[in-house]
């Protein structure tokens, strides 16, 4: 088990039950450590296309200039997806979890945790 899957397993023990997917991505949509607790879930694809996610999110922030971005929050029928830079912006995490979850606890975890996750990315 590497650093990465030991921050993450922290983060699954504080969010527990509402946690679907957690992964830390590279900006080429590789996953280089996650979690999965839905089976039904395609971890790697939603890693993939979240890149292009905050890609775009990145890139809209700059046209309009608001400043940078924070995290991108995606609401579904069966799920919340939050996605945030990671450093200097080439690594991205991104959480899914149910809409049980209570937002400000996922995203106040995902503050807590954001800075042990980049400095355990091998550079």
């Amino acid at each position: 088990m590497t650093k990465i899957d030991d921050i993450l397993q922290e983060v699954r023990t504080e969010l527990g039950s509402d946690l679907i997917s957690t992964d830390v991505v590279g900006m080429d949509g590789l996953s280089i450590g996650g979690i999965i607790t839905d089976p039904n879930f395609n971890a790697s694809a939603a890693a993939a296309r979240f890149a292009m996610v905050m890609q775009l999110a990145r890139k809209v922030s700059n046209k309009i200039a608001l400043g940078e971005v924070e995290d991108s929050l995606v609401t579904t029928g069966g799920a919340y997806i939050i996605s945030r830079f990671l450093g200097d912006g080439s690594y991205y995490w991104g959480l899914a979890v149910t809409k049980d979850a209570v937002l400000g606890l996922v995203r106040m975890t995902m503050n807590e945790y954001a800075d042990q996750l980049w400095d355990a990315i091998p550079k």
